[in-house]
């Protein structure tokens, strides 16, 4: 008799535990189609362009009052794609795909976003991606996310325009007129929502998601922009289950409309794209770009699928529920091996043009004497990566290779590439005669210019105001157990190329010399690091002959002593800061060949080993190091 109550008890344990499946097939099974009016709905084309990517151009600070670089907003998304997990990348409010804003006159632009539909075909009109097709999926923003195959995402370039066949408008489902469609094409609305035999609309979600926590968007109108689900409350990540969230998810939001505006509804619902991730910024997080609302939510069923996911619809592959960033194995013998988050990385596109020079003009040297200096702007023809900083005849400051400057932001040092660059990201010609050329982004002078390397064949064909794009992958690098090591402006790749060694608690780096922190000059006091280089002053000849500075390369790795370069530049007793002279020698007072910092460290983190082939250019594969 125990026997059979235990057998029993188990039955109706399975039960229960087998009842919201079964429950969820039988409702799967008896959805029925819906009816629209979309023989009516009018499909027009619109043009919009491919948006430069939006990282803060300062830092932020987060809900807990940490400095932060925002990166990862808007631009060519390489890496990110529909279906990966939104956290876990080295980013803030990311968004996957191409992010297209609106193109043309202000009229036109204005156009794109309302009209625009997720679902819809776009068709690139210009750019060496010409011809190809790609599918809108999200919103952000004034931003439309479409997505591309792969082998035409490494053809676009920022700007490049296409056109989309948009229609959307006054999308309706017959017999629910208080259901709102928002910027869904047709054939979508009818594969993702279905009539139940009780009178209501049948919509798979991953999960629903409270109104207390919904943040920005409340206010602002429902055909432009998108909601936010908070993330600056961390417990509310595990409490909701947000970290299981993929871009690309379909979400049910509860008590929220967004029918002519966007706010709190008591008994409304609002269906929604996760179409960017979150945040540590307050009142900000992740990213919905509303699809389906109503003031009455009881017309609603949403039911849950994890496998709902909006590139389900789109014929797009999403992967596994389990893609997300990789990170890095610890290493077998417990050390001893440089390990990143390297996987973790966001990466982008950033733009500029090839920077003329300035005019010439006599300026008064510290020693009074004056001179026209050259070297500045332009494309060097004489001075590369790896040759002397000091020497060249009337150059000051003199960049190697070619300066090119960003045009996304009224400052150049507010601009994408100036903050997002890093050394060793490849860089390629987009416009002129060298269009397709392959390069280098080798550092930052900073102020105004960017600096890239070309071989000399492509510099043979490459003109003024040539536009340059460098695929930017740098911001957000820790090395694994460091975390207190500031690493800026540097590739992963060139990072592991350095010949860094870890030994117990110190990372051993080859250096060509050290520097004094008391000899740094003209950038000193500047606080956002990802754009600075400053200036190891030569205005003293004494200084100059006792640190034998006279013999530094472009490109040579050198440790400044007593400086701690973590958020500004400055004095800090016992602290490293490992640099790349980016930049020439200077006769002006303050000034002298340009450090860009790559590491820095408090007391105790950072060891130095002299090696006098420690110079970038080497390590970059620009040039074959003396003695190989």
């Amino acid at each position: 008799m125990r026997k059979h109550l235990s057998t029993m008890t188990a039955l109706a344990l399975l039960a229960v535990l087998l009842l919201p499946a079964l429950a969820g097939a039988q409702t799967a099974a008896q959805r029925l189609p819906i009816t629209t009016n979309k023989d009516r709905v009018l499909t027009i084309a619109i043009q919009g362009q491919i948006a430069p990517t939006q990282p803060s151009r300062s830092y932020a600070v987060t809900w807990d009052g940490r400095p932060k670089v925002l990166v990862g907003t808007g631009g060519i998304n390489y890496n990110i794609k529909l279906g990966d997990r939104i956290f876990g990348w080295s980013g803030d409010r990311v968004t996957p795909g191409v992010a297209v804003e609106g193109s043309g006159d202000d009229r036109a632009r204005s156009a794109w976003i309302p009209y625009v539909a997720i679902g819809n075909e776009v068709r690139l009109m210009s750019g060496a991606g010409r011809g190809e097709r790609g599918v809108v999926f999200g919103k952000f923003g004034n931003t439309a996310l479409v997505h591309f195959d792969d082998a035409v995402l490494d053809r676009l370039a920022i700007g490049d325009v296409m056109q989309a066949r948009a229609v959307g408008i006054g999308l309706e489902i017959e017999g629910f007129d208080d259901v709102f469609v928002h910027g869904l094409a047709p054939h979508v609305l009818e594969q993702l929502v279905a009539r139940t035999p009780d009178g209501r609309l049948d919509v798979p979600v991953v999960k629903e998601i409270p109104a207390e926590i919904m943040g920005q968007g409340a206010g602002a109108g429902s055909l432009t922009g998108h909601w936010n689900i908070q993330t600056s409350h961390p417990p509310d990540i595990e409490r909701y289950g947000l970290d299981e969230l993929r871009f690309g998810d379909i979400v049910f939001l509860r008590d929220i409309q967004t029918d002519y505006g966007k706010g709190l509804y008591r008994g409304g619902a609002t269906i929604g794209i996760v179409s960017g991730g979150p945040s540590e910024m307050s009142g900000v997080g992740i990213a919905v770009t509303p699809i389906l609302s109503t003031r009455q939510g009881q017309l609603l069923a949403p039911r849950v699928d994890a496998d709902a996911n909006i590139g389900r619809y789109l014929g797009i592959p999403v992967g596994p529920v389990t893609v997300g960033p990789a990170t890095s194995p610890p290493a077998a013998d417990g050390g001893g091996v440089l390990r990143t988050n390297k996987e973790t990385l966001v990466e982008t596109a950033v733009e500029a043009v090839v920077q003329p020079p300035g005019g010439g003009a006599f300026r008064v040297g510290y020693d009074g004497t004056s001179k026209v200096r050259i070297g500045m702007g332009s494309i060097n023809y004489a001075v590369s990566f790896g040759d002397p900083s000091y020497g060249w005849a009337n150059a000051d400051h003199v960049e190697p290779d070619v300066t090119v400057q960003g045009r996304d932001a009224a400052s150049p040092s507010q601009t994408a590439i100036a903050i997002l660059g890093g050394i060793g990201n490849p860089a390629r010609v987009i416009s002129g005669e060298a269009r397709g050329g392959e390069g280098i982004y080798i550092g930052r002078h900073a102020g105004s210019h960017d600096l890239v390397w070309f071989p000399e064949d492509v510099l043979e064909n490459l003109g003024l105001n040539d536009r340059i794009q460098v695929r930017a992958r740098s911001v957000g690098l820790k090395i694994d157990g460091f975390d207190d090591v500031r690493v800026n402006k540097v590739a992963p790749e060139f990072l592991e190329s350095m010949g860094i060694a870890v030994e117990g608690d110190e990372l051993v780096v080859p250096v060509v010399m050290e520097v004094p922190g008391y000899l740094m000059g003209s950038g000193i006091g500047a606080s956002f690091i990802e754009t600075l280089d400053y200036d190891i002053q030569t205005t003293c000849p004494e200084s100059v002959e006792r640190y034998d500075l006279k013999r530094l390369k472009l490109g040579d790795v050198v440790a400044i002593r007593d400086h701690y370069n973590f958020w500004g530049a400055g004095r800090y007793e016992g602290a490293v800061t490992i640099g790349v002279i980016v930049h020439g020698w200077s006769d002006y007072a303050g000034h002298g060949p340009g450090v860009a910092s790559v590491l820095s460290a408090p007391p105790g983190r950072i060891r130095t080993r002299t090696e006098p082939n420690a110079n970038a250019a080497y390590y970059l594969g620009i040039r074959e190091a003396p003695g190989r």
